[in-house]
């Protein structure tokens, strides 16, 4: 286990760091729970509650995102679920944060070796999004053909599996939205959606409904059969009454009009039948050919859709570019400068960049919405865990030797978060080892009158003593 604050080896039956000193016991805790929803996941998805699993394993990576073993957990499980991107963005994730001996490695190699199975995700993927589509534009016929493509290619694709059980319920084909259910249930025993869709159904998601037919097929009118004891004590059912067989008359005559029967059943009914079936394969072609023609009608409606937002995309674009052009004012073009580059650490995920470059930049020049709708969403991230961030990346650099790139990361936190006292002592550390001793007792000085609760300060204090100046002295 490593520690979080200088990665070092330690010992987790002390409540400190051996390394650095920092107290690890809320460090300790938080991996005891994270174990503790992993193992609630586990036994969960032992009996199939795969729903439940993926609640409590990523509330267990939201607190010790290295938990690897709940991550790789979450991968299976989201791969058992037909969520096959999901499962491999997790598996990617595990691998890159423990590389030797993961069997996420193992989960990667299985996915990537089989090209075929790469293929049919791609295709399954494709088909769901183009009947997400056709259901937007109404089509929920066409939607249902593609939607038991998909589930014929992946049996366990849950989310397929409850579109296609709501377009069934939609057009009042309740049997089939029953048996899509019933599959669901079969792969995901508590997924709530399904559960609140046979609620819809007036079925209780607890009795199989093959059961329920068959309870309810069940009545016989039949009066039950009367048992009596005999002198022997043996008891004997009543079978009914007995009658003699009268003689038939005329049996020939029967057999006649049996055999005049069955002569007509074979020319009226049979006949046609046989030649039906070239009808019957016609008809079959032609329905494939309706099916073909619908996907591809799908296809050029969604390609429409697609080609209208990038029209619309397009035009905005060019608005802002002749606005840009028409204002060349120096101040506007370093902001917006400013904020694209902002904007593409924001994507990149390094939040804290994003927002330390944004730091201090004059938003009165900006008079585009869509930019600033763009600053508030970076500006909306918390400040001070993107300062914690950054004085890692600065701790880091220092202990490397890099003080100059330790210098910009240190500066970058205070600017983001003038509380970080862990900034100000390293960037008193820092200039203490370049011999800078007045700048070094500057920030010493700031964290023991600023912070003097804190651990800083008492270090702030014994470096003070090394630099020969005296704690009280001013």
């Amino acid at each position: 286990m490593k520690c979080p604050i200088c990665k070092a080896d330690i010992n987790m039956q002390m409540n400190r760091c051996g390394h650095c000193g920092q107290p690890i016991h809320v460090y300790k805790k938080v991996i005891r729970i994270s174990n503790m929803l992993y193992n609630i996941g586990l036994e969960r998805a032992k009996v199939r509650d795969l729903s439940g699993a993926v609640s409590a394993l990523n509330k267990s990576l939201k607190y010790y995102k290295s938990n690897i073993h709940a991550r790789n957990l979450l991968g299976l499980v989201y791969y058992e679920m037909g969520e096959t991107v999901h499962a491999l963005t997790e598996w990617i994730l595990s691998k890159n944060i423990c590389p030797e001996e993961n069997d996420a490695n193992y989960y990667i190699d299985m996915i990537q070796s089989n090209p075929a199975k790469l293929d049919s995700v791609n295709q399954t993927i494709k088909k769901y999004n183009s009947a997400l589509a056709s259901c937007r534009q109404g089509s929920d016929d066409l939607a249902i053909i593609q939607l038991k493509k998909v589930v014929s290619i992946n049996p366990n694709f849950i989310k397929a599996q409850q579109l296609l059980a709501l377009l069934y319920m939609n057009i009042g084909e309740r049997a089939l939205a029953l048996k899509c259910l019933n599959a669901i249930k079969a792969i995901d025993i508590n997924n709530t959606t399904t559960i609140r869709y046979y609620r819809e159904l007036g079925v209780s998601p607890t009795v199989d409904v093959r059961e329920k037919r068959t309870l309810s097929g069940s009545n016989n009118n039949t009066p039950p059969r009367k048992v009596f004891s005999g002198d022997s004590g043996v008891e004997v059912k009543s079978v009914g009454s007995y009658q003699d067989e009268k003689p038939r008359t005329f049996p020939l005559i029967n057999v006649m009009i049996g055999v005049i029967i069955g002569l007509f059943v074979g020319i009226v009914l049979i006949s046609p039948t046989i030649d039906s079936n070239d009808s019957d394969e016609m008809v079959n072609e032609i329905a494939e050919y309706g099916e073909k023609l619908a996907s591809k009608e799908s296809e050029i409606n969604s390609l429409k859709y697609d080609k209208d937002n990038l029209a619309k995309q397009v035009e905005e674009l060019e608005k802002q570019l002749k606005e840009a052009g028409e204002d060349n004012t120096l101040p506007k073009a370093e902001v917006y400068a400013t904020i694209i580059g902002a904007y593409k650490k924001y994507v990149d995920g390094d939040v804290a960049s994003a927002l330390a470059a944004l730091n201090g930049i004059d938003m009165s020049v900006v008079d585009n919405d869509t930019v600033k709708e763009v600053v508030s969403v970076i500006m909306s991230q918390d400040s001070e865990v993107a300062s914690a961030d950054i004085f890692e990346k600065g701790r880091v650099a220092y202990n490397s030797g890099k003080y100059e790139e330790a210098l910009e990361y240190l500066e970058e936190a205070l600017a983001l978060n003038k509380n970080n006292y862990d900034a100000l002592y390293f960037l008193g550390r820092l200039y203490h080892k370049q011999g800078d001793k007045a700048k070094a007792e500057d920030y010493y000085r700031k964290v023991i009158n600023d912070f003097p609760d804190s651990d800083r300060a008492r270090e702030a204090k014994q470096r003070l003593g090394e630099l020969g100046v005296s704690v009280d002295s001013e």
